[in-house]
């Protein structure tokens, strides 16, 4: 994970082409821009200090195997003379255009550019717009793996975008709703399995993103796949949930543990026809 491997988040890129005010484009290039700002600033004036300013007051980090605050943690850090990088393929946009997340892969180098990268791996960022209307990083988490055989593709776009929703519904309610969804899972995880727990929360379509430690990720069909076939049992500790303002887009993390092994978990959901739906994930477990 990019965590002291050091851990991840935007960048400032500004988009030159109109886009439709009643949808949540202009918010999706924003949170984009934000990730490869984010980026661009650790390459060139550090890690420690792009952590710092690119992280919200309220953020969460998992490090040394623990979530804790993420902007106080890091600011007491000593910046790394390493060189981290990263780049988002995939990002969604809630409807309220104010929540979304990122998602892409991620190398460590221990001095300069000029090394081979010794770790590699796929980091995951929560983001919200603030009130003065600045994205920060709420959560930031990933997974390694080894060199890949080739590069990921580069940032995937959407092709339509949804409508804008002004009206804020009452989040409190929602996360209590997701939590519900989050701690079903869990107990079906444990109790049956997997495979038993995902078949309740997998979408319609093959929007779906399975991100485990040790392997490249698993989308689409692929990850579907990979749902169906995980008949281990898993247990679940959840810490926290998060729902935006327009009630369909939610994020829960917590501790998960598998033969003995306690990492991190994040899920990402969205909420259709009145129901959540699993849109992305990352066990910092291996299950195999």
């Amino acid at each position: 994970m990019r965590q002291i491997i050091w851990l991840f988040a935007g960048t400032l890129w500004i988009h030159s082409f109109l886009s439709d005010p009643l949808t949540v484009q202009a918010d999706y290039e924003q949170l984009v821009a934000a990730e490869q700002a984010f980026a661009q600033q650790a390459l060139e004036q550090g890690i420690q200090k792009a952590f710092v300013e690119n992280l919200d007051e309220q953020s969460v980090i998992f490090f040394n195997n623990h979530f804790l605050p993420g902007k106080s943690t890091y600011q007491q850090l000593l910046d790394s003379q390493g060189k981290l990088t990263w780049r988002p393929t995939y990002a969604e946009i809630s409807a309220s255009g104010t929540m979304g997340y990122t998602t892409g892969p991620f190398e460590f180098r221990p001095h300069s550019m000029n090394e081979e990268p010794v770790s590699f791996g796929q980091f995951t960022s929560v983001w919200h717009k603030t009130a003065t209307g600045q994205w920060k990083a709420l959560l930031d988490f990933g997974c390694t793996y080894g060199k890949p055989e080739q590069p990921e593709v580069s940032l995937v776009r959407p092709t339509q975008f949804a409508t804008k929703v002004v009206e804020v519904v009452d989040t409190a309610v929602v996360s209590r709703e997701l939590k519900q969804t989050e701690v079903a899972f869990a107990q079906t995880a444990r109790t049956q399995s997997l495979q038993g727990a995902y078949q309740f929360v997998l979408p319609a379509s093959d929007s779906i993103r399975l991100l485990r430690e040790g392997s490249l990720v698993y989308a689409g069909s692929a990850a579907r796949t990979m749902a169906e076939a995980s008949h281990q049992k898993v247990d679940y500790q959840l810490v926290r949930v998060m729902a935006s303002s327009a009630g369909d887009f939610g994020v829960s993390y917590g501790y998960v543990t598998f033969n003995q092994s306690r990492q991190g978990y994040i899920r990402i959901w969205r909420k259709r026809q009145g129901a959540w739906q699993l849109a992305h994930e990352v066990l910092g477990v291996k299950l195999s």
